[in-house]
């Protein structure tokens, strides 16, 4: 089971440029593809896109003919497909699967979220459903076609019935971490660890409602950069006997970090405030 996280609202367009901008190949089903969706959503060369560019569709200006013609002549495989829906974009061994069209709107006005993972059999599954819709591919003549069917929308991002332009609200993420529970703290590095406990048991919000959970990492990993204090998590745990349990979902409060060795390697904490009636599910 792989590493999973739900990115809401200005997480998506934070996290997904940089995923396709860093994989050496994506492929994507975007329902609809709006004004500057080539810019929002770099595809490279030899990148694949499934969207909807039925007539319909871009008469209606939710497909910009013009923006799919960018990544053409970018080198983007590009195929049309009506009724698409969906949106899943795969990324090398990561998949991001939401609600999002690539537009203007999606990034600044519309309450988005998605899932992303690396999880193995979700990522095969992603990618054999991308391969059996790529099917009709954009061509010159329906491209032209397209262009000259082409109604932009009349969207504003503002509300409909105030007139007033919405703003997004920023929401935590909530992120299932796989642990280990037989690693232990060296007894060389007791003091600095609960140290650093101390300075988490004064962060509790209510120490008669809610106990200290910390996990830790005997090197930086990279969720340490993506995570934010008031994201939620869920442990994950393999134990020895090869048994599993699941915690209940716990508040990052703080993290942490302190030299382990005197080459300068760091050990990585993570404080939660965890709900002392939440049960463990083994």
């Amino acid at each position: 089971m792989g590493r999973t996280s739900l990115l809401v609202g200005n997480d998506i367009w934070e996290v997904l440029p940089e995923i396709v901008k860093s994989a050496k190949h994506t492929d994507a089903a975007i329902a609809y593809f709006g004004k500057d969706g080539a810019k929002l959503f770099p595809l490279k060369r030899g990148d694949c896109l499934v969207v909807d560019m039925s007539l319909t569709t871009v008469k209606a200006g939710s497909t910009s003919p013009y923006e799919i013609e960018k990544l053409v002549k970018r080198g983007v495989k590009v195929f049309t497909r009506p009724n698409l829906h969906a949106k899943i974009v795969v990324a090398d061994k990561r998949v991001v699967v939401g609600s999002a069209n690539v537009s203007k709107n999606s990034r600044d006005i519309l309450d988005e979220a998605a899932i992303l993972t690396d999880d193995p059999i979700t990522v095969k599954r992603a990618k054999e459903f991308l391969a059996r819709i790529r099917i009709e591919p954009v061509l010159p003549e329906y491209l032209s076609k397209c262009k000259s069917a082409y109604k932009p929308p009349r969207t504003t991002g503002k509300h409909l019935s105030t007139g007033k332009r919405i703003r997004r609200v920023k929401h935590a993420k909530l992120w299932l971490v796989n642990l280990v529970d037989y690693l232990s703290i060296p007894e060389s590095e007791i003091k600095a660890f609960e140290k650093s406990e101390d300075k988490a048991l004064a962060l509790l919000g209510d120490a008669q409602k809610t106990v200290l959970e910390t996990f830790h990492w005997p090197c930086k990993p990279k969720m340490a950069d993506e995570l934010e204090t008031g994201d939620w998590i869920i442990e994950y745990v393999r134990h020895k006997d090869k048994s599993i349990s699941v915690h209940p979902p716990a508040r990052l409060i703080f993290i942490d970090h302190y030299a382990r060795n005197p080459q300068g390697r760091e050990r990585y904490l993570f404080h939660l405030e965890s709900p002392k009636r939440g049960e463990i599910m083994d």
